[in-house]
């Protein structure tokens, strides 16, 4: 029953930190608002194909000053296996997109979430996760990179040799649809440094390594 638990366990973390694309890219500028739907999960083996895992978020930027964004995040889907899971944070951009020097983001955030059910031995977990982005003007458009540094604060019992942390690189495009709202297309090999052939779950990896993730966000802002 614990290795199953710890299963479970770690496939609940591949699906809340490869739930959204990024949409903390740029500064909103103080006092302006922005709202994230987001769409797309790990590719798995199911009914005899591969098919991404249909995860929704939604979620909110607040520009609290022109260089740093306050935000958080809802994850829908989880909801239905009764956990509850959200994310919040802060973006900060210390260098701003000038020629070819990017708009880089550093983007400190709780990962939270808590089974809803009765008698569970435990309830709430949290994970420490910090995000790097730089983006590049292309077109109309703005294309991107970055990876995702997460910590988790305990280790799987079943894998003497797992990683103490969790890294997942990724790129996208957010193309710009009128003058206040985007879609995002987004691909994320989450957890490059976790062997796959010890989940429970068929995800596609690379090398045996990690999940690949197709992602895609619409935004508008305010």
């Amino acid at each position: 029953m614990r290795l199953a638990a710890q299963f479970v366990f770690l496939l609940c973390i591949l699906l809340l930190l490869a739930c959204a694309a990024q949409t903390n890219l740029q500064p909103l500028g103080k006092s302006n608002l922005s709202a994230n739907m987001s769409l797309g999960g790990p590719i798995v083996s199911a009914f005899g194909t591969r098919i991404p895992i249909p995860y929704a978020t939604v979620g909110t930027n607040y520009g609290l000053t022109d260089q740093i964004n306050m935000n958080a995040n809802l994850h829908l889907m989880s909801l239905g296996y009764r956990i509850f899971g959200a994310d919040i944070g802060a973006s900060w951009f210390p260098v701003l997109n000038q020629g070819a020097m990017p708009v880089i983001g550093i983007q400190p955030r709780l990962l939270l979430f808590s089974s809803l059910k009765k008698d569970v031995d435990s309830r709430f977990r949290g994970y420490p996760l910090i995000t790097n982005t730089y983006g590049w003007q292309l077109g109309s458009g703005l294309i991107y990179s970055g990876f995702d540094l997460t910590i988790p604060l305990t280790l799987t019992d079943y894998d003497d040799e797992a990683a103490s942390t969790i890294i997942s690189p990724f790129a996208g495009y957010r193309w710009q649809l009128g003058q206040r709202t985007g879609l995002l297309t987004e691909v994320k090999w989450h957890g490059a440094n976790m062997r796959s052939t010890q989940l429970a779950v068929e995800y596609l990896p690379i090398a045996n390594y990690g999940a690949i993730t197709t992602l895609i966000s619409i935004e508008r802002r305010f």
